[in-house]
């Protein structure tokens, strides 16, 4: 009986996901609260993205992304590094009072205040808060929503009537707005 040849194996090929595919679904995946794919996706994407020039926006989009997926998922050890990263590239290429600086200072804050460390996330609000103000103005929203978090911070570390202050001053400063309850009961 004559042996059978063996049928030579073929190497599989590596499948080479491209970046946009790599983020639109990490995105996906994000939006539909699935952390663990959305996770994978965005390694994957950052591992080609750490091959693009420093000044190629798609490495950023990437890190903040995965940022915002370690934080959703309380891994706050793993989000605060590459928020670092961020802010000292955004530092670098866009300016110390650019609003992504200041945006990614605010991220970084929240990392470090959800995680309990709060002396390192108090001069991360100051920073974004004067970014923010000056470039957004004191009446919007987002800045609104940062002096509610920092003020949230001066309670927890006992400093009452300097969130007091603070409060007193969001509230002077978004005054004027016309509002509803969202109830409507008759009276």
């Amino acid at each position: 009986m004559k042996a059978q040849a063996e049928t030579p194996r073929v190497p599989e090929e590596t499948v080479c996901v491209p970046w946009e595919v790599l983020t639109a679904s990490a995105e996906h995946a994000l939006q539909n609260k699935n952390y663990s794919e959305a996770e994978t996706m965005a390694l994957s994407a950052l591992e080609e993205a750490e091959s693009f020039d420093m000044s190629d926006g798609r490495l950023a989009m990437t890190l903040e992304s995965l940022a915002e997926i370690y934080y959703l998922q309380q891994k706050y050890t793993l989000a605060a590094p590459i928020c670092r990263r961020l802010l000292s590239m955004y530092s670098k290429t866009l300016g110390e009072d650019h609003l992504d600086t200041g945006i990614i200072s605010h991220n970084l804050a929240m990392i470090y205040h959800s995680a309990g460390k709060l002396v390192q996330a108090e001069p991360l609000y100051k920073q974004a808060l004067a970014i923010k103000t000056k470039a957004m103005g004191a009446k919007h929203p987002q800045v609104l929503t940062l002096l509610g978090h920092y003020t949230t911070l001066l309670y927890q570390t006992n400093r009452g009537p300097e969130a007091e202050a603070l409060r007193a001053s969001a509230i002077a400063i978004s005054s004027g707005r016309f509002s509803r309850s969202g109830r409507w009961e008759a009276i």
